[in-house]
């Protein structure tokens, strides 16, 4: 005869009970998770059309120079792509483009991008200029905050199962396409986002070493991620 048997009914759970209540435990966790992608996808969407304004501003109001200034930044493309993976998984997780990012190379490759936005940001560009006001709000949530967001999306609710290394090279499409686009703007306008590709004052030559240490990086950050995704597998 079992233990359970032996119990007073008193103390015994149906077990019609506990599946009701892990069902709501689970559920609960679910809706906390897209709580929190809505508001660090809000605050990401606010502190990117607050760039955009602040561009336009500085730019005497030419929205087609504003615009091309944009998207001359991998900080702002890269909070673009995870900001529109956070707001898609928040609020139409179901549709074609939330079934999109939440695919787990997807989802990984935006905490990719943003691990490197802000790594580099920290350790390279941040002693290069001092902003305040509207601009330090900005800088902190685009180069800080929505990368840390990313990454607890990334660790708690991102299914991780199935990454494999052989996504590692699809993944350096983007930024390999952020160079050649950078270095073709600059080319023609004389302006460079970054001063690690500044060809005009460092020589191609230069710039081309700096991007083979950078894709590098992402190579071995990408790689990283895909160890941790084995062991921190995250929910099915």
């Amino acid at each position: 005869e079992s233990r359970q048997q032996r119990l007073p009914a008193f103390f015994l759970v149906p077990s019609d009970s506990i599946r009701v209540q892990s069902s709501v435990a689970a559920t609960g966790g679910i809706h906390l998770g897209r709580m929190f992608q809505a508001l660090a996808g809000l605050v990401g969407a606010a502190a990117l059309a607050l760039q955009y304004y602040l561009l336009l501003d500085r730019l005497g109001g030419d929205a087609l120079a504003a615009t091309l200034r944009f998207f001359s930044y991998f900080t702002l493309l890269s909070n673009s792509f995870g900001t529109a993976a956070l707001l898609l998984a928040a609020f139409a997780p179901a549709s074609a483009m939330g079934q999109f990012f939440h695919k787990p190379a997807v989802r990984t490759a935006a905490a990719l991008y943003l691990i490197i936005v802000g790594v580099v940001y920290h350790i390279i560009l941040a002693s290069q200029w001092e902003p305040k006001g509207l601009q330090l709000v900005a800088d902190i949530i685009l180069h800080s905050v929505i990368p840390a967001a990313m990454c607890i999306d990334w660790l708690s609710l991102t299914p991780k199962h199935g990454l494999r290394f052989s996504m590692i090279p699809p993944w350096l499409l983007m930024p390999l396409g952020f160079g050649a686009w950078a270095l073709t703007l600059g080319a023609f306008t004389g302006f460079y986002p970054y001063s690690f590709i500044d060809a005009g004052a460092l020589g191609y030559g230069r710039v081309a070493l700096n991007m083979g240490f950078l894709i590098g990086a992402f190579a071995l950050t990408g790689a990283l991620l895909i160890i941790v995704g084995r062991i921190v597998p995250g929910p099915k």
